[in-house]
Order: C-alpha cells, then sequence, then structure tokens
C-alpha cells in the first residue's frame, strides 16, 4: 500500500481566468526566466502539493501529461513553417520531455529521479502505477507524482485533437500528490489495480467489494457506462465533475478532490475504449 502524504492542485474551466504569472510571482520572488505557461503550470501545482513543508531532497518526480507542450510546439512549427525561421533557442530548449520537470525539481530543491511520462489512454493511472511499484519494491523511498495539460487556444482545435465530440466544458490542470510507503501523517492510502478490464471483469469486481465505498469516474467515461455501473451496483458517486472541465490527466484531479474531503472510501474507475482501470482510495 502506498500513502499521499500531500496534494496540491491548480485548475481552470474553459471560459474562466487563470494569471499563471502572477500565481508564480506568489510562489518566488525571483522571476523564473526561460518558462513558459506549460512549464509555470507544473511548478504551480507541484509547490502547492509541498508549500512551505520541507522535502526529502532525494525526492523522486514522476511527471505525466496527456498532450505535452503542445504550446510550445506550435510556436516551433510557425517558427519553422510560417516565419521560415530557425526555432528560438527557448523554444528548442522547452519543448525537451523534461524540461518542466527540471524547473519543478529545481523550484523545490530536488536532487532525485525525474521522469516525464506519456501513455496513450490512462496516462495518469499508469504514472500512479509505476510510482506504486517503485514504491512498494524499494526503488525509491518518496515520489512527487502528478500530470499537467494546458488548455490550447482555440478551443475548436483543441476539442478536436482530444476526440471531444460533444459540448462538454474543456479544462486545464495541474495536480500533484507527495507519495511513500509511510502511514504516519498520511492522508489517504491508494492502491492501484494491475489489471485492465472490461466491463464484465469490473462488475465481478465490484460485487466482491463489500465495504461501503463511493464510485468516482474518470473523464472519459461514457454515461451509459456511469449509469449502468450505478444502477447495477447501487452505490454512491462520488461527484466531482462539475469542478473542472476534460483534460486527459484529470484523474490526478478526481483523487485529490476526494482527498481534499476527507472522508471514506472511492473506487474510482478510469476508461479508454473498451478497456477499464481501478484506484481505490481510502481517507485516513
Amino acid at each position: 500500500m502506498i500513502y499521499a502524504h500531500n496534494i496540491g492542485m491548480l485548475n481552470r474551466k474553459e471560459g474562466e481566468e487563470l494569471d499563471v504569472k502572477a500565481a508564480m510571482k506568489a510562489v518566488t520572488p525571483k522571476m523564473v526566466r526561460r518558462t513558459d505557461r506549460f512549464i509555470q503550470m507544473a511548478m504551480l501545482g507541484a509547490h502547492r502539493a509541498v508549500g512551505g513543508s520541507p522535502i526529502e531532497s532525494q525526492t523522486a518526480l514522476y511527471m505525466a501529461s496527456g498532450q505535452g507542450n503542445l504550446a510550445v510546439f506550435n510556436r516551433l512549427r510557425d517558427q519553422r513553417y510560417i516565419d521560415h525561421q530557425p526555432p528560438k533557442p527557448v523554444d528548442f530548449i522547452n519543448s525537451l520531455s523534461n524540461t518542466a520537470g527540471f524547473y519543478v525539481a529545481q523550484l523545490l530543491g530536488l536532487h532525485g529521479k525525474n521522469l516525464n511520462l506519456a501513455q496513450h489512454g490512462f496516462v495518469a493511472e499508469m504514472t500512479l502505477m509505476l510510482a506504486q511499484n517503485d514504491l512498494l519494491l524499494g526503488k525509491e523511498e518518496q515520489i512527487l507524482v502528478g500530470g499537467v495539460d494546458e488548455l490550447l487556444e482555440p478551443v475548436a482545435f483543441t476539442r478536436k485533437f482530444l476526440g471531444i465530440c460533444d459540448d462538454r466544458i474543456l479544462g486545464e490542470g495541474s495536480n500533484w500528490l507527495l507519495l511513500n510507503t509511510r502511514t504516519e501523517g498520511a492522508l489517504a492510502s491508494i492502491e492501484v489495480e494491475n489489471e485492465r478490464m472490461d466491463l464484465a471483469a469490473l462488475k465481478a469486481y465490484l460485487e466482491r467489494v463489500q465495504e461501503p465505498v463511493k464510485l468516482g469516474f474518470g473523464l472519459r467515461c461514457s454515461d451509459e457506462l456511469i449509469d449502468t455501473l450505478l444502477r447495477d451496483t447501487a452505490k454512491e458517486r462520488f461527484g466531482y465533475e462539475e469542478s473542472c472541465g476534460f483534460f486527459e490527466t484529470g484523474s490526478f484531479y478526481a483523487v485529490n478532490r476526494f482527498i481534499e474531503q476527507g472522508e471514506g472510501e472511492m473506487i474510482f474507475i478510469a476508461a479508454f475504449g473498451e478497456s477499464l482501470r481501478v484506484t481505490r482510495v481510502r481517507c485516513l
């Protein structure tokens, strides 16, 4: 079992304002040069998970993103194919996969393993699973895990590459958890099930759960799936969706919101196509 000791959240729904530069000034009076909005969002969310508390310098950093820093990719594309100029050095450096993680580690004084993780589907769940395995195997003593996704304009373009065809509101976020195997002082326990399930396997899994739990659902879960599981299991739903828009690493936000409310146990179900994954969270 792994345990969450701190959480940090930074989120914005489509139509809301989020002044990232102003928020950064509140975190550090020294201007962090050569960063863009995506990197600053990562720094802000991670800082909120640590706050003013000291953190072990060898804490590992595992950062995930559904799309990565697409804003800098768009700038590089325009520089090359519209302006017919070589890429600006800062943009080129910021396009590297681990640049955001580097700045987060620099801000927090971390010198441990620093990973940038990408996965087509279940990006948050697979990142949590990797952290869980590394902690339980003793490869790491503590890991700061988070997911960052930025909402790009125009929103119509973002909807297209995300495959969102309905009228749901989009969003963005930077959500983090500080994880280790120590129970003392923990906010919640977290367990990611290794098995990828179909609907029949998930129903059988839920039937074996006797203790009272709430069901939470990932942002790619269909209304039909949600209605079916709530009806067949007669379990209460943990609702968080109205407070966030759609973004790929939204599972981190859902888990953090449940931990924030501080009571009970949740089985969180994420979907990608016909595949389903389960994460269990129990507040302590």
